[in-house]
């Protein structure tokens, strides 16, 4: 992928994380980027094709580092702990979860970008509910009923917690509620 490349999905992840996906536009981006419009369009030519390909990269980013992690020997509890922490990252610059973003703004993202937002939301339900369960099993977790149900909660607090604590501009918000969340798996 080119330097320019990179750099434009770079900054429009980092500006649709803050402001939306109907909160930025292409001039915005060149501005940002210190090009101009026309070299967006060469690599990304329409916004949806620029929104597919930020959740393309983010998904693989976010799902790569949990399947690292699982190789760091953590048991669930720790592994939950660490997931909980990509969500927190980006508080202290004002950023939210991109996918979270994007769902948020259902009505205002291509299809195309709705299906690739589902999918990072469904491969973050299986990652941990395999976690719950296995952590259930270990011991380590309580015995979930339904561990999806279970891996939904988690992952519903966070996503709320994240934009809470933006909206009221207190990142322990969401510290709290993480471990509020993680201690109810573990009873």
């Amino acid at each position: 992928m080119s330097s320019t490349r990179t750099r434009l999905l770079d900054e429009a992840t980092r500006i649709v994380r803050r402001r939306g996906y109907a909160g930025f536009s292409y001039a915005d981006l060149a501005a940002a980027v210190e090009i101009r419009k026309p070299s967006i369009h060469h690599h990304f030519p329409t916004k949806a094709d620029l929104g597919l390909e930020m959740v393309v990269a983010y998904s693989a980013t976010f799902l790569g580092r949990l399947r690292a992690a699982e190789k760091g020997g953590a048991g669930a509890a720790g592994l939950l702990e660490f997931y909980a922490g990509l969500y927190r990252e980006g508080l202290t610059e004002g950023l939210a979860c991109l996918c979270g973003t994007l769902a948020a703004e259902t009505e205002a993202v291509p299809a195309e970008v709705q299906a690739a937002v589902a999918g990072f939301f469904t491969a973050n339900l299986d990652w941990l509910e395999a976690r719950i369960a296995q952590g259930a099993a270990d011991g380590e977790l309580a015995a979930a009923a339904d561990p999806r149900r279970a891996a939904q909660g988690y992952l519903a607090a966070l996503q709320g917690a994240v934009f809470t604590a933006r909206a009221l501009d207190d990142p322990a918000l969401f510290d709290g509620v993480a471990g509020s969340a993680l201690a109810a798996l573990k009873h």
